[in-house]
């Protein structure tokens, strides 16, 4: 069991694999319905990323392995599931440095390597 924010992260029903899948799937949506939004509250609210954060903590792991591999706008969804905001406010922005204070905040939290 991991306490992170208000939430725990405990096992579910469902299994890394189907997790994963369902993840996938819902990122890929969203990649495609937000490539030509450039406002961050407009991405937020299309229906895919907000079902990411409705994954609740289970859809973490796999965020953080998002921001690993590319800089994109999570944090929305990260702040929401978790209820923490790592991010320095001279770092709001700023989407690399954000990122890499998220992963950071990952490791700690033994959610990422």
């Amino acid at each position: 069991t991991i306490v992170i924010g208000k939430g725990v992260l405990m096992a579910t029903l469902q299994t890394d694999d189907q997790l994963r899948e369902r993840f996938s799937l819902l990122r890929d949506e969203w990649k495609a319905k937000s490539k030509y939004i450039s406002n961050t509250a407009q991405m937020s609210i299309l229906w895919p990323y907000q079902q990411i954060i409705g994954m609740g903590l289970d859809a973490v792991p796999y965020i953080l392995a998002e921001l690993k591999r590319e800089s994109d706008h999570w944090f929305w969804a990260l702040e929401a599931i978790t209820g923490e905001n790592p991010v320095p406010p001279d770092s709001l922005g700023d989407v690399d440095a954000s990122a890499q204070a998220w992963i950071d905040w990952g490791r700690g939290k033994g959610l990422t390597q």
